[in-house]
């Protein structure tokens, strides 16, 4: 397969020499089956051919390498190499680093921290409903402080003392760490007392971080900006289309970011004009009414506009390789840039405003917070005042008239 793309004999020869010269093999197929672009891929091999080269000069033996060999790489060749240039290579690394450890699977060492924290992620799944990223930052939070106390020791909370938690709290830097380190030991503490094991004097030891909640209603869009937003998208073409789309389910249901990579063909009711939310952070499906307008825009999406699939996901990939589902993480860069070419930047970000916008909007023409909840997807009506906590048009309806100061 490197043939195809390497066309020079004497290039080709010390590729077949390389190091990775078997896995170079593997990632010419894999560009060639996924649809790459000729340069591109011809590229990407010539970085993962010199990383077989830079192996080979270190003396590292292929099951061996690690992750921390591939950064020390890109930056032994970062000279020179612009942003993109890194990403590509770190790309090209990856695909060659997957066929390694397809036959050369890395040996994990598990020490105790990382299996408690295993145990605490498989109940916080299984009995609690967490979504998958709220279970992976407690995940997170709590294996730096088990392995920060204990290190690859057994985990003893006997010899646990709230000298030590309160020195490891007040030793991170902001107090949003600080927060979210006292939650995850708080939900581990819990864990442990139902398994148990009393932890109720460590549980009194956690201290209480404050967290400062915003006194007004938090951003959200205007008429003329969300539709200024709108107008930023080229609908001329599928990915356009597609973006179109995907802005208006957070725009005018209100849907988080999530959902809305995990909606399928299935979760839309055209007779009945509903849509099905996954809801993924609660794990408990709701149902929508399917306003007109974002009906117009899904149904303009796939009839001219979503690559031919048979996947079932609703919103596909339309770069290569394609045809395979968007992620929320592309879906988040994709109004970034929409932001930017809206010219509203500076004053408007992310994906949750729209979310604000939706709340905001239904606050304002009176309609309750259980409402706004059950649209949402909240549980909690707590959290709906955080979308919209003051009515500001109601409240300069009422206001009174600054008294003239006479001179």
């Amino acid at each position: 397969m490197l043939s195809y793309y390497i066309r020079d004999p004497k290039r080709l020869s010390a590729m077949n020499q390389n190091l990775l010269s078997e896995f170079l093999n593997n990632a010419a197929g894999y560009y060639q089956q996924q649809g790459h672009f000729y340069k591109y891929a011809r590229a990407a091999i010539g970085y993962a051919a010199e990383f077989g080269d830079w192996l080979r000069q270190q003396r590292v033996k292929i099951e061996l390498i690690s992750d921390d060999h591939v950064m020390t790489f890109l930056d032994s060749i970062d000279a020179g190499m612009d942003c993109r240039r890194r990403k590509r290579a770190y790309s090209a690394v990856q695909v060659i680093l997957g066929f390694i450890r397809m036959k050369y699977p890395p040996m994990v060492v598990i020490c105790d921290a990382e299996r408690e924290v295993t145990r605490l992620g498989e109940f916080l799944k299984s009995e609690r409903g967490l979504a998958a990223g709220t279970i992976d930052a407690r995940k997170s939070d709590l294996l730096r402080f088990l392995k920060h106390t204990f290190g690859t020791r057994r985990i003893a909370l006997k010899s646990l003392s709230p000298e030590c938690i309160h020195d490891y709290v007040t030793s991170l830097e902001f107090s949003s760490q600080q927060r979210n380190a006292c939650t995850a030991l708080r939900t581990y503490f819990r864990f442990k007392q139902i398994q148990g094991i009393s932890t109720a004097r460590l549980q009194k030891c956690l201290p209480t971080v404050r967290q400062s909640r915003t006194s007004l209603s938090p951003k959200w869009l205007e008429a003329d900006e969300a539709e200024r937003l709108l107008e930023s998208i080229d609908r001329t073409s599928g990915t356009g289309k597609r973006n179109y789309a995907v802005i208006l389910c957070m725009m005018d249901l209100g849907m988080r970011v999530g959902d809305v990579a995990r909606l399928t063909l299935d979760d839309i009711d055209w007779t009945n004009a509903t849509i099905q939310v996954s809801n993924h952070k609660r794990g408990r499906p709701y149902l929508l009414p399917l306003p007109s307008r974002v009906g117009r825009a899904i149904a303009e999406y796939l009839s001219d506009g979503r690559p031919e699939s048979q996947r079932r996901e609703l919103f596909l990939r339309h770069a290569i390789p394609r045809e395979l589902p968007t992620t929320a993480p592309a879906l988040k860069r994709m109004v970034s840039v929409a932001w930017r070419r809206s010219g509203m930047n500076d004053s408007k970000s992310g994906t949750h405003i729209l979310r604000h916008t939706v709340a905001t909007r239904m606050k304002h023409e009176g309609i309750g917070l259980k409402s706004i909840a059950d649209v949402l997807g909240h549980s909690s009506l707590q959290t709906t005042t955080l979308y919209a906590q003051v009515d500001l048009p109601a409240l300069r309806t009422v206001a009174a008239e600054w008294p003239e100061v006479k001179v």
